[in-house]
């Protein structure tokens, strides 16, 4: 196995030189590190990571937690994050939940015991607990969609309000009197957040006459299967059903679809997320829409700034959702 004395005697010059070049531990003139890289690829070696974490305090590893790999929201953020990681020669251990507290803390646990030099934690099922055990870590983290909180540590928030509260107004403007909201589970703080949005927004309304109703969900296809066929078992439909995710949307239209309820002649839909299903499925789905991909690359600048300096002021991004109208949405029926 090639090591740094075998370079150094190839660059003729020493271990300590091949060991600054590598480590990027001090500056070497430009002449001498050419020569150390030059030396470097003649021998074909590769660099040991492990050995170069122990020398230098750092891994070129973060670890990223999700809720969900199937769900459709993620693959954007994760582009985002990954892309200026790799950038930045960052490498990234992905982590998935499926939306359960207990194995989001075992994933914690696992990247601190890797020495990892930060933590991304997009999955949405927070609790004080675990980032009370994020904080005592002492790792850089960045909290991702955990809603507002007080806390010693640097978040990104989605502002969900703005594209809930067009959404119940475009549909008000639709003469739409009778809306639904298919929620997600109600133990996520994200989808509290969005009911509460929801409920505000229908509040707001000067419609005298308008009338809503929550339905818990579990912002996966299925659920939202469930929730339409408990829907149609009530006998007369709501006008409109607001969705707490993309997918929940979906599945309630194929339930509606296969119970032969046109949408939207009949019942109108709309979804949040803007996934790119949305645009495949039929009718093409009015969403709520954020911007997936740079969440995700600015998560990753806030773990890169924290890492560079964990003295600095603590920061939060917010960013804000809109509505994308799209075919599932027409006006009511009479």
């Amino acid at each position: 196995m090639v090591n740094y004395n075998d370079i150094a005697k190839l660059a003729k010059v020493s271990s300590t030189t091949v060991s600054h070049v590598i480590n990027k531990t001090r500056l070497v003139l430009p002449e001498t590190k050419k020569r150390v890289l030059d030396a470097m690829e003649k021998l074909n070696y590769q660099p040991n990571l492990l050995a170069r974490g122990l020398a230098t305090g750092k891994t070129h590893t973060i670890g990223l937690v999700i809720s969900d790999i199937r769900n459709p929201f993620y693959p954007e953020l994760v582009q985002g994050v990954e892309e200026l990681a790799t950038k930045n020669n960052y490498n990234i251990f992905l982590c998935n939940t499926d939306y359960n507290i207990e194995k989001g803390l075992k994933s914690i646990w696992a990247l601190i015991s890797k020495k990892i030099d930060g933590i991304i934690v997009t999955s949405s099922q927070a609790d004080d607990l675990l980032i009370g055990k994020l904080i005592s870590s002492k790792i850089p983290v960045v909290l991702v969609n955990w809603g507002k909180r007080n806390v010693n540590v640097d978040c990104i928030c989605v502002d969900y309000k703005v594209g809930i509260t067009d959404a119940v107004e475009y549909l008000v403007s639709l003469n739409h009197k009778k809306i639904y909201f298919i929620s997600g589970p109600r133990t996520l703080k994200t989808a509290k957040i969005r009911i509460d949005n929801f409920i505000e927004a229908i509040g707001k309304s000067d419609r005298v006459d308008l009338s809503h109703r929550i339905i818990d969900g579990n912002h996966k296809i299925d659920g939202g299967f469930e929730a339409a066929k408990g829907i149609l078992k009530e006998g007369e439909l709501p006008t409109a059903v607001v969705c707490s995710n993309d997918l929940t949307a979906i599945g309630i239209m194929k339930a509606f679809r296969l119970a032969g309820i046109k949408v939207p002649e009949d019942i109108s839909v709309i979804g949040l997320d803007n996934i790119m299903l949305t645009k495949i499925v039929s009718p093409a789905l009015t969403t709520i829409g954020l911007e997936r991909y740079k969440i995700g690359r600015t998560a990753m600048e806030f773990l890169l700034r924290r890492i560079k300096d964990k003295n600095l002021p603590w920061q939060t991004g917010i960013f804000k959702t809109k509505l994308i109208i799209r075919k599932s949405t027409s006006k009511a029926r009479k």
